[in-house]
């Protein structure tokens, strides 16, 4: 069965298609920010007429990663979107959790939420928190509002009532009565979004997915239209931010599950490409045209977190955003991509980013109309990007135009042309490594023991800088590395998380509760995974928990053993890999003091698939393409520079740097103390000496 996976970038939108045949191609186009779904629809259309022969369409399976769901959040595009909540605490989103990010700012800011206090809406009604009704839903009055919502042109509204996690029936009938009165406007409910304790965090979540719901819905029904009329019917299939796979009616439901898609199938590709190249453990690296992504990936498999936060009021600062209750993989990101703006500061010094090109206008070299330095710019006027080659020579770049940007920068800060793209790129790497070594450092981890996976349209480009800065003396580079995100949604799973919070004390364990908690999730699971065509049989369900010691705020994540266990030694297992895990990550053991589980949680799943290798020409004397004047800091000079085709390489022939390894989609830039070969997989290996 052929498949075909996109994955919208800031930049450009790349894609992979395993035909019939078993055959992998890829392919680049430019992202349309204004609609998405124009550079998925263009890019799809020419891959299907390139290799119409080799492609059943009614059988083709469609694979996406967006960024429609991050940038309605962050750009403030979503629906006009109202809030019911419990009566008296339609102040939620501004109260927050009352915690500081900045203990000593007197002035702290947070980024304005997503719902303004004009249409936030109070629901009479009131369930405590051991699920006594102190005052009946006044449903009359939710009818009035839904009227009301009418009247004021709202699109979305998110209902988030109190204690509604564990005692959900009041919302259920807010939405009902809604939907009755409001037809047009999407509900969205907490205890569907986000069933979990925490009133802020839930709240939050649940207006983010009401916020960015209308978006996704329209997104997924044009690409859907737009796929019929290209002979293709398959419901498509989306990538979640825990690096899993889901049907399009879930990602249309829950959106915000979708937030850090394209980023998570780039560590599912990096999980897997470091495996075949016999790593256990790597430093995903991925950067593209607007921000980098580094994810520390022990064991084989990224680690999941359980929040996740967004729009940062001071960039990467946590505490400073909106907190998400989602399952995703954990990793951080910078504002650091090929599209980021180089420019003077006020002390005189230079900058890169936040600021990015984009697509639109994006660096000078691109010739749509950006004028500003980027860091794109930079490394095609050190000549580590040729113009001629770049996205295969399909897309024209200018290099004078790169050099003009980058010469007038110069110019204000008073340095060559060269110290200035050097600047540029070497501060970019820079501030990648810190960033690598902090994520590396809170996990406890060494980043020097780990080999890095570069990808990305940039990621090849700066991954020798970060590599020689962070003492890495390995990186791997896929085949395809330009679209290893799309690689990544042909590699994973059909997979879909979902939780309670149901908080137990593990002294009190009570057997007739704890069953139906985790027989209800695993019927959820199991819903969606064989709604996207995985046999019931086929499916794998993995339990963990949140737990804690009683009277603590925060919880670790404790996977369960095997459930038929007898309970005393099931017991006993859990409480040994609560303090395994506590140990582990505080270096000490709180003792006569109890632990409680609070939120159960459960993610089943199929079955990977394997990674492909690109149809490439066959290995030969073409693997050397020429030379290129190149500039490299250690060698304080430029120097001409062989520049070798990837594809074209023969397996286990040694390449001695300085050197360039060009691929269709990205460029590999190698440095006089690496040594290079490509593996029997395709990987190319670059080896630096210490």
């Amino acid at each position: 069965m052929a498949k075909l996976a996109f994955d919208t970038g800031g930049t450009f939108t790349d894609f992979a298609l395993l035909d019939d045949a078993g055959d992998l191609h890829l392919h680049k186009v430019l992202s349309t920010p204004l609609n998405p779904a124009d550079a998925v629809v263009q890019g799809v259309s020419e891959l299907l007429e390139r290799y119409e022969s080799s492609v059943d369409r009614e059988t083709l399976q469609i694979l996406g990663a967006t960024t429609v769901v991050t940038n309605s959040v962050l750009e403030r595009r979503g629906a006009q979107t109202a809030l019911v909540t419990t009566e008296g605490f339609q102040d939620i989103l501004r109260i927050r959790n009352e915690g500081r990010y900045d203990l000593y700012d007197l002035k702290i800011q947070y980024p304005e939420p997503l719902v303004s206090r004009a249409e936030t809406y109070g629901a009479p009604e009131r369930i405590t928190a051991e699920g006594v009704v102190m005052k009946a839903l006044d449903e009359e009055a939710i009818r009035d509002l839904g009227r009301t919502l009418n009247e004021t042109g709202i699109k979305s509204v998110a209902v988030s009532l109190l204690h509604a996690y564990k005692y959900p029936d009041h919302e259920r009938r807010v939405r009902d009565l809604l939907s009755e009165t409001a037809p047009d406007v999407y509900v969205t409910i907490s205890s569907d979004v986000c069933p979990e304790v925490r009133e802020f965090d839930r709240t939050s979540t649940t207006v983010a997915n009401a916020y960015t719901r209308p978006l996704m819905e329209k997104h997924v029904d044009e690409l859907a239209h737009a796929f019929c009329e290209r002979g293709i019917e398959r419901d498509m299939l989306w990538m979640t931010s825990s690096g899993g796979l889901v049907p399009s009616p879930r990602a249309a439901k829950l959106p915000v599950r979708l937030i850090e898609s394209g980023p998570a199938a780039g560590a599912v590709a990096a999980a897997e490409f470091g495996r075949i190249a016999g790593e256990t453990s790597v430093l995903s690296f991925d950067m593209g045209g607007t921000t980098a992504k580094l994810c520390l990936i022990p064991n084989g498999e990224p680690t999941i977190a359980s929040e996740l936060e967004v729009a940062h009021y001071h960039r990467f600062r946590k505490g400073s955003g909106f907190p998400l209750k989602i399952q995703s993989i954990h990793m951080i990101e910078i504002g650091a991509g090929g599209g980021s703006i180089a420019a003077k500061n006020p002390l005189g010094l230079l900058n890169v980013g936040p600021r990015s090109a984009g697509a639109l206008p994006g660096p000078a070299a691109y010739g749509r109309g950006g004028t500003e330095p980027t860091v794109t710019d930079a490394d095609i006027v050190l000549g580590y990007m040729g113009t001629g080659n770049f996205v295969g020579g399909s897309f024209k770049v200018s290099k004078d135009a790169a050099i003009a940007a980058i010469d007038k920068l110069a110019a204000e800060l008073g340095v060559t042309r060269e110290r200035c793209a050097w600047g540029i790129h070497d501060l970019v790497n820079e501030a990648m490594a810190k960033a690598a070594a902090m994520h590396a450092t809170d996990l406890g981890v060494d980043p020097r023991a780990l080999p890095m996976v570069a990808f990305g349209g940039a990621g090849p480009v700066h991954a020798y800088g970060i590599a020689r800065k962070l003492g890495i003396n390995r990186i791997i580079c896929p085949t395809g590395a330009g679209v290893t995100s799309a690689l990544g949604l042909m590699i994973a799973p059909v997979a879909v998380d979902v939780s309670a919070s149901r908080p137990m004390r593990l002294d009190a364990w009570d057997s007739a509760t704890v069953k139906p908690i985790l027989d209800d999730l695993a019927a959820q699971g199991r819903d969606v995974v064989a709604a996207a065509g995985v046999a019931s049989q086929s499916i794998e369900y993995r339990y963990t928990v949140d737990m804690r010691h009683v009277g603590q705020g925060h919880e670790i994540s404790v996977t369960l053993p095997a459930l038929d266990l007898p309970q005393a030694e099931f017991l006993a297992e859990v409480e040994r890999r609560f303090y395994a895990h506590y140990i582990e990550l505080f270096g000490r053991k709180v003792e006569n003091s109890s632990i409680e589980i609070i939120t159960w949680r459960m993610r089943a799943s199929g079955t990977k698939s394997e990674a492909q290798r690109p149809v490439t020409e066959v290995v030969g004397p073409k693997a050397l393409k020429g030379h290129r004047t190149i500039y490299f800091d250690s060698l304080g000079a430029s120097v001409e520079t062989p520049i070798y085709d990837h594809y074209a390489l023969a397996v286990d022939a040694p390449i001695a740097g300085p050197a360039i390894i060009e691929q269709r989609e990205s460029s590999i830039v190698m440095g006089p103390e690496g040594t290079a070969h490509v593996d029997a997989k395709g990987n190319l290996i670059i080896d630096i000496e210490e």
